[in-house]
């Protein structure tokens, strides 16, 4: 799939994508979900997640680089064949578009509990789906350029709210240091590896990017960025809220800026992170489902995948405003089934391919 060079996104924007992707699951119930298994050590989740992950990452980088100007399932395609590419296709679509549903209930709830509480859940959940459609219709580009345009102004706010709660942060909580335990720790560590797999589904825009040299450079710079962040929150909130308060704080991101006060007379600053929160969340979502619909247009081999983008963002919506308490779904389904069951899979698909690759290189070098 060859594209105009200037159509192609350069370093800065990949990276600028991926750390609002990855880093911004810090401010879901990603923190909560961790604490009840690894409790003081919860923040070194991100890194052992991301350690146990360079394997996979090792054969995207190659696989990305052997093949060149298609996706990660056109290369499953060439690879394993039509079956087994329509299944590993199918797997991947699925893992990204139930991402996206409990992704974005996940958020609209946060938005009608923590800010507008009169407001109905169906109500924001258009507003930020169809945000979210009109920029990933506008195309990978446009993802990116915002992305870019508003990373520095996000980043500052958060480096504003550690400032502003730097007293009363108590390190003593993140004692003891290993939490659980070395063994448990590893173990969830490798167990919650989805954490940071979305970065699987960057293979899917190589063609969009310029050149490899700016996708390895993308994926090292952000990805090592983005676990940074998440580890740097995690131990934030540790330190915030202590042990065992912080296991019952549904949203401990939101809960923090709540606390936020400048004077006597400024109160209420929560809107303004608000509002970064929201831009944020909505080219997070543009990219899920522009990412759903280039997995699943491949997948089917349809050459035009942008028709899929609305049809995507209106079953987002159906299926995800169904849960009445979503947050035992949050708790549940993401915690059980999105985070656990998919990162084995997104552990195993790159290496898979890999593998039957480098398998097929060798047999026909003994043929020949």
């Amino acid at each position: 799939m060859l594209m105009k060079e200037d159509r192609r996104i350069r370093t800065r924007e990949f990276i600028a994508i991926i750390l609002l992707i990855l880093g911004i699951k810090f401010t879901d119930m990603t923190a909560t979900i961790l604490f009840k298994e690894t409790t003081t050590a919860t923040w070194m989740i991100p890194v052992i997640s991301a350690v146990s992950f360079v394997v996979p990452l090792s054969a995207i980088l190659s696989l990305v680089k052997k093949f060149g100007e298609i996706n990660l399932i056109e290369v499953a395609f060439q690879v394993t064949g039509k079956y087994i590419g329509f299944l590993i296709g199918m797997l991947l679509f699925l893992i990204a578009f139930s991402s996206t549903i409990v992704n974005t209930r996940g958020y609209v709830d946060i938005i009608t509990s923590m800010y507008f509480q009169e407001s109905t859940n169906l109500s924001f959940y258009i507003l930020l789906v169809g945000a979210s459609y009109y920029l990933a219709n506008r195309g990978l580009l446009a993802i990116g350029r915002t992305a870019w345009i508003c990373i520095p102004y996000i980043k500052f706010s958060l480096l504003f709210a550690i400032i502003l709660l730097w007293n009363k942060l108590y390190f003593q909580h993140l004692f003891p240091i290993l939490g659980p335990g070395l063994k448990p720790l590893v173990m969830e560590g490798v167990k919650y590896s989805s954490i940071s797999g979305d970065i699987l589904y960057m293979a899917m825009i190589f063609p969009f990017v310029k050149g490899y040299p700016a996708f390895r450079k993308g994926i090292l710079i952000g990805y090592g960025l983005a676990v940074l962040e998440l580890s740097l929150f995690f131990a934030f909130f540790i330190a915030f809220f202590d042990y065992p308060t912080f296991e019952f704080i549904a949203y401990p991101f939101h809960e923090i800026l709540r606390m936020i006060k400048l004077g006597r007379f400024v109160s209420n600053i929560e809107s303004l992170f608000f509002a970064f929160w929201s831009v944020a969340s909505i080219i997070r979502f543009s990219f899920y489902l522009y990412i759903s619909a280039l997995v699943l247009s491949a997948t089917l081999k349809i050459k035009e995948f942008e028709p899929l983008l609305l049809p995507l963002a209106a079953l987002t919506v159906i299926i995800g405003i169904m849960p009445e308490n979503n947050i035992k779904n949050m708790l549940y389904l993401r915690g059980d089934f999105i985070l656990t069951s998919s990162s084995l899979l997104l552990f195993f698909i790159p290496i898979f391919i890999y593998l039957v690759a480098k398998g097929k290189e060798v047999f026909k070098s003994e043929k020949n």
